[in-house]
């Protein structure tokens, strides 16, 4: 036992659950002791209020004591801030996911590329682990170069067995190859040779090779 710290009354009580997860923007605001706007440390000799050092985030001087918690250097805890970002970044742990479900959807319109009348993606569905589905709901859309939509497919009515249309409800967009290249994802569209007499012949896209913002594929809809 740590002689620093006095002994509690509080009754111990077993744990019976621990959650891990991210925390919201809103979250870490409200649990933020202070909003970090300063890259210096000290002024004048002493820790800057609203920079790396503020006196609200705890102390590491025998002499003061913490702003937030008014406990010295043994008793205080520590606290955190935040910084408040002038553009959405991507989280560097969490890109190879946001890569796999952007190869999912359709790059124009969000929509999933599995045929979703597929017994790959059906069996897919039935996965309550969300890494494990998202796995299986990849593998049966990376092959898909193109959003298929626009045409209708017949489906039987439960009601009168009759063949009735159904659209596939996609766009026909065709899909670009999605790469990380360090922290920027670059969209690569292929390219396609031209053919005159083809009525179905895909416009080809303005830009060829895109850079991919991380407020771009935030704007995207995830279906998952």
């Amino acid at each position: 036992m740590d002689i620093r710290f006095p002994y509690s009354p509080a009754e111990v009580a077993k744990v019976r659950m621990v959650q891990f997860g991210i925390l919201s923007p809103d979250e870490i605001r409200q649990m933020s002791v202070v909003q970090i706007e300063h890259s210096e440390t000290m002024e004048r000799g002493k820790p800057k209020p609203g920079g790396l050092s503020d006196p609200r985030l705890g102390t590491i001087d025998r002499k003061m004591k913490c702003e937030t918690c008014m406990a010295n250097m043994a008793e205080c805890p520590g606290h955190f801030g935040h910084l408040e970002l002038a553009k959405p970044m991507f989280h560097i742990g969490f890109l190879k996911t946001v890569l796999s479900i952007m190869r999912c959807v359709c790059f124009n319109c969000s929509k999933i590329l599995a045929d979703e009348e597929e017994h790959k993606f059906k069996q897919a569905q039935k996965i309550r682990n969300p890494k494990n589905r998202l796995k299986k709901i990849l593998d049966a859309s990376k092959s898909k170069t193109k959003c298929e939509g626009g045409d209708e497919i017949d489906t039987q009515d439960q009601d009168t067995d009759e063949p009735v249309k159904k659209s596939r409800g996609g766009c026909g967009a065709q899909q670009p190859k999605l790469t990380i290249e360090g922290m920027k994802m670059i969209a690569e569209y292929k390219l396609q040779k031209k053919k005159n007499d083809d009525p179905e012949q895909l416009p080809e896209p303005v830009e060829r090779k895109q850079q991919l913002s991380a407020e771009r594929v935030a704007s995207m809809k995830k279906c998952f």
